[in-house]
């Protein structure tokens, strides 16, 4: 398809605006910021370059756009459920959303691919990302997570704690195709991801309320350092 740059009535309408951003998503997801081009992006969504100039600006304002349409597909916390009710209750309804979020049907495709390109190849994005979406919602876990473990516990622990809790999900989020090969017939339907969310929080909920009583027994050394010690070292 040959891109032009002249702009015509079509060019202003949201469905035009709307393909870009699906396009947009694709290429950004396929190439990463840096290399994906505005030509590649409107050949894709069979546009022209003008459209991409009137509705968005500079190429950054539509990485950024990109990221906020996908947003508008995710779920959303209900902080009403988060700020009442026992602990174990709220934390189920934090990997619920969560887990819901990732397996949601109508997100768009490219959305992981996105993720992991900026992950591997960061830009402002991340830092974006972090500040209004990750942060506060890594806040609002570990608030949880100091009621089920008790407020005497420091935190460097419950930081390395929560990782152990958000590595279960992330396994699923960036292993899925691992995953589903492992388990042919694998399903993430409204019932697995209930299912799976009560594990996940029943694991969790198990292991944190029994840490402190873990922690006031010796730990027991299993690395290399311990066996040196057996072997009569100092």
């Amino acid at each position: 398809m040959k891109v032009l740059n002249i702009m015509t009535g079509k060019d202003k309408t949201p469905e035009i605006r709307r393909r870009l951003l699906e396009a947009a998503g694709d290429v950004f997801a396929e190439r990463g910021f840096r290399e994906a081009t505005i030509r590649a992006i409107c050949e894709r969504a069979k546009a022209n370059i003008a459209a991409v100039n009137y509705h968005f600006g500079e190429k950054e304002e539509l990485y950024k756009a990109v990221f906020d349409y996908a947003r508008g597909y995710a779920l959303r916390f209900d902080d009403a459920n988060l700020s009442s009710g026992p602990a174990e209750q709220r934390l189920h309804v934090f990997v619920y959303a969560t887990l819901a979020r990732f397996f949601d049907e109508g997100r768009p495709a490219w959305l992981s691919r996105l993720i992991a390109q900026e992950m591997i190849h960061p830009t402002k994005m991340l830092d974006l990302l972090v500040q209004h979406q990750i942060r506060p919602n890594s806040e609002r876990l570990m608030e949880i997570m100091r009621e089920l473990m008790g407020q005497e516990v420091d935190d460097e622990t419950l930081r390395l704690c929560m990782s152990s809790v958000v590595a279960q999900w992330l396994y699923y989020f960036h292993c899925g195709q691992v995953v589903k090969r492992l388990n042919p017939g694998q399903r993430f339907g409204p019932l697995e991801i209930q299912r799976l969310a009560g594990h996940i929080t029943k694991l969790s909920v198990t292991a944190l309320r029994g840490w402190m009583d873990a922690t006031s027994e010796p730990c027991r050394d299993f690395g290399p350092l311990a066996r040196y010690k057996s072997e009569g070292n100092k």
